[in-house]
């Protein structure tokens, strides 16, 4: 959402470029970001010292972070190893300061994305990570982080304090997508996972972990993104 105006805003990725769109209104792009890199993952972030809207762009051994509004040049630049594939974003708990969740090979690396510098926390994985989500432990309001990899596991892990991963899901095959979302006629947590073996989509508690809740079948090729949404009609979940 621009919060200069309230107006929602969509950034996609286009090669060397992100593009800022209205989603409603459509037309042209209000927006070009020439990053100089191929451009893999993005994620949105506030400043909350002054509720500026922030672009994370995960590159090739990079993190470019843009105001998508106000264009310019990158206002920090988070060095990796190697080609960042996913990103996810969420907030400190003691200090409400953002932070900034990078898949990069084998590793997820979390940074201050306003400070930038080195990493405040390594999660070493042991297998390449395609999918980042994030979402609250419902007991604690903690945050978590879902981590999907190419070995078919999905690992939970806790991204302020790091350590061990809290739960393993075995999704059984390459993850490549993942949504949290809330499961509205219950109110438990729900883990959406994208998988290689015929465009299957499972559903898992990310709290209790086991088999799948919910397996969707039917797509003919591989689920390369989930997002999650309420429908306005009925309040029922949609995926």
């Amino acid at each position: 959402v621009d919060p200069e105006t309230g107006a929602p805003r969509l950034a996609c990725t286009a090669g060397k470029q992100v593009c800022v769109f209205d989603p409603v209104a459509g037309g042209e792009a209000l927006l070009l970001i020439d990053v100089g890199s191929e451009v893999w993952a993005l994620a949105f972030f506030a400043d909350p010292a002054t509720g500026a809207l922030r672009l994370a762009c995960g590159c090739h051994r990079e993190v470019r972070i843009y105001d998508p509004v106000a264009k310019g040049e990158a206002l920090v630049v988070l060095k990796m190893d190697d080609e960042v594939d996913a990103l996810a974003a969420f907030k400190d708990p003691a200090t409400g300061a953002p932070r900034l969740a990078c898949a990069s090979e084998k590793k997820v690396l979390v940074f201050d994305p306003l400070v930038g510098g080195d990493a405040l926390l390594v999660l070493d994985i042991g297998s390449y990570v395609n999918a980042l989500a994030v979402f609250k432990e419902p007991a604690t309001g903690a945050p978590r982080l879902a981590c999907g990899s190419d070995d078919g596991k999905v690992r939970i892990f806790d991204p302020v304090a790091g350590g061990e991963a809290l739960l393993v899901i075995e999704v059984g095959d390459y993850v490549n997508a993942l949504v949290a979302f809330e499961d509205l006629t219950t109110g438990t947590l729900r883990l959406a996972s994208g998988r290689a073996d015929a465009g299957k989509v499972r559903v898992f508690d990310p709290v209790a972990g086991g088999e799948a809740l919910v397996v969707l079948e039917g797509h003919a090729e591989w689920v390369r993104a989930l997002t999650a949404f309420t429908d306005p009609a009925t309040g029922d979940s949609r995926l």
